[in-house]
């Protein structure tokens, strides 16, 4: 190892700190580093010193997303290869750094610096000063907002000297200022809107104006504990029939009018027999009834003035029991609320001197009577 005794270190600690306080009054932005931790030094063979742990200092700053400057200080104590004398290497070096994805945890980062080295093998008292040029890769790990960790690798390329190293490097840093955006905070998801405060978020809730403390469905609606149409809250009567009609206030609605159905039945020639074709036109009547409590129903019958008026009547009366039986015995009407009456020819509504007319006069009717006042349905 042949080595040329440059003293220049102090000239170029100058030159270093100037520039770091230039950059640093260039712009007010700037970010401060400042590290320490280990470092193994490997050397070519050539070098005959042996490979070794050693420590590294830096202080720095960044004065971009980009770009920074360190000043860094490397110190290793080992033996030379293979007499076994005492070495010790002190360096200095000013390194110019690029950063990548500079907004993220993780940044790898490309180094280029220059420096001198200062060596000295103590058991023979011999010294030296060598400069150098280095190029490096490593990675700024921020842990949080300040905590940096970092890997690193140079290789310095000696100018006084033939023989080159190469250092592997882990440091733990310090970082203040606000150059950069190192480890941005982590972004805390928006909590959903409850514009009503009821509990279920507005993307699920039907009803976004509930009124505070009304209890609520998973679609966010206030209960409709009877099913009437109105919510709890507002319902003066709570325990009406799901089927009732009500008012705004949740109360059944009465009713008190009689209310006539005209059936398409029709009979074969002196018949009674209700065929099976119209039951669905007698379930009108039916469901009619379960809409209304407390009424009752009368099957009325009539003919036009064909035949005979008794004989009419007697078939008329007979055709609005046959209807009133399929009422109670197929449709399941309590008996009590069915009743039959026949007219004959007795209240026509048509002119009976026209086929027509005589068409219309022959039907039956089925007239519910509101016996006592009784609640609506919907």
């Amino acid at each position: 190892m042949t080595i040329i005794h440059t003293p220049n270190r102090l000239l170029m600690a100058i030159s270093a700190v100037a520039v770091l306080v230039g950059s640093t009054a260039a712009n007010s932005d700037t970010e401060y580093e400042v590290g320490a931790g280990i470092n193994y030094f490997m050397f070519e063979d050539d070098f005959n010193v042996a490979d070794d742990v050693g420590f590294r200092g830096y202080g720095g700053l960044r004065f971009d997303e980009h770009w920074g400057l360190e000043l860094v200080w490397d110190k290793l104590a080992t033996e030379t290869d293979p007499t076994d004398l005492g070495f010790d290497l002190s360096q200095y070096y000013l390194s110019g750094l690029y950063h990548f994805n500079q907004t993220e945890t993780l940044q790898p980062y490309l180094s280029l610096g220059w420096g001198q080295g200062d060596f000295e093998v103590s058991d023979v008292g011999y010294s030296a000063t060598t400069t150098s040029t280095n190029i490096g890769a490593g990675l700024k790990w921020f842990v949080n907002e300040h905590w940096v960790v970092r890997p690193s690798i140079n290789y310095f390329m000696n100018t006084e000297i033939d023989e080159d190293f190469t250092t592997l490097g882990l440091t733990l840093a310090y970082v203040w200022g606000g150059g950069s955006t190192p480890a941005p905070a982590p972004v805390r998801a928006k909590a959903p809107a409850d514009t009503d405060g009821d509990g279920v978020v507005d993307t699920s809730d039907r009803c976004t104006a509930t009124p505070a403390g009304v209890r609520v469905n998973a679609q966010g609606c206030p209960l409709d504990s009877d099913g009437d149409g109105v919510f709890d809250h507002l319902d003066n009567c709570p325990d009406t029939g799901s089927r009732l009609k009500v008012d705004v206030k949740g109360c059944p609605m009465q009713l008190s009018e009689t209310v006539a159905i005209d059936l398409k039945v029709n009979f074969d020639s002196n018949s009674d027999v209700v065929k099976a074709e119209y039951f669905a036109e007698i379930q009108r009547v039916a469901d009619f009834l379960a809409q209304y409590e407390g009424t009752s129903v009368v099957i009325e019958g009539h003919t036009d003035t064909s035949g005979a008026a008794t004989y009419n009547k007697a078939l008329s009366q007979r055709r609005a029991n046959a209807v009133a039986a399929v009422l109670v015995n197929r449709m399941n009407v309590p008996a009590g609320r069915v009743s039959a009456k026949g007219y004959g020819e007795e209240r026509p509504i048509a002119d009976e001197s026209t086929r027509a007319g005589r068409e219309a006069n022959r039907r039956v009717v089925a007239k519910v009577a509101a016996v006592a006042k009784s609640m609506e349905l919907k």
